[in-house]
């Protein structure tokens, strides 16, 4: 049976949304206190590797680009929103 994706963008920032969550979801579970300052982003900026091996996947095997585009959108602004509003606290 071979299905056939439609190559859409809106369906590539919904896919890099969704690989970006759950993998989040994921790796809440996680306790992230012993990486001293690291420790904010680390969850956000580790959720994101899905959406880049998702961007590779859509792009290069499946022929897919305007999905790869949006999972790409989805991965740069996101680690742009994570590095600019998520303040990393030091402890003394």
């Amino acid at each position: 049976m071979n299905m056939k994706i439609k190559d859409n963008f809106w369906l590539g920032l919904l896919a890099g949304a969704a690989s970006f969550g759950l993998f989040y979801l994921l790796l809440s579970l996680i306790n992230w206190e012993s990486l001293g300052i690291f420790r904010e982003r680390a969850p956000f900026l580790l959720a994101f590797i899905p959406g880049v091996i998702l961007f590779r996947m859509m792009v290069v095997k499946w022929n897919l680009e305007k999905m790869g585009k949006g999972v790409l959108v989805v991965t740069v602004v996101g680690m742009l929103l994570v590095f600019f509003l998520v303040k990393s606290t030091v402890n003394p």
